[in-house]
């Protein structure tokens, strides 16, 4: 067999491979993203643990409707807590970030530039959480 023919089939396998490894990999990395955001969604909790108590434990609707209005009220106040670990997160990395700027030259401040969170960063909709009405995101 020709040696050149060899290579040539050898390099169009790899390439092959390669494109589909590269294209498993995109798909991979959006099926988990989402199923990710998903599962981050409180209203999906919601909605997961109401299924899920509705099949195991098969309440009569008049328990239906006030276990759901339990599970409202608790959502709201796990939203509301959400809300405020974040806003307190996000100070705290905020001191963190102005502490440690006083103590670097001005040379160790442009490299530090590149490893501070940029406001977008910050965003509640990043967390997939929407804001209190009244307060800017």
């Amino acid at each position: 067999m020709n040696p050149l023919r060899s290579w040539k089939t050898g390099l169009c396998l790899f390439g092959i491979v390669l494109a589909a490894t590269l294209s498993g990999a995109l798909i991979g990395h959006g099926i988990a993203r989402r199923h990710f955001d998903a599962r981050n969604n409180p209203e999906n909790w919601n909605k997961r643990v109401s299924r899920e108590f509705d099949r195991l434990v098969q309440p009569t609707p008049e328990q239906d409707v006030r276990i759901q209005a339990h599970l409202d009220r608790a959502l709201r106040e796990l939203q509301s807590i959400r809300l405020d670990t974040i806003a307190r997160s996000t100070n705290v990395i905020g001191r963190l970030i102005a502490e440690v700027e006083k103590e670097l030259t001005p040379g160790q401040r442009q490299a530090f530039e590149a490893l501070k969170p940029k406001p977008a960063d910050l965003t509640l909709d990043v967390l997939n959480v929407e804001s209190k009405p009244g307060r800017k995101p």
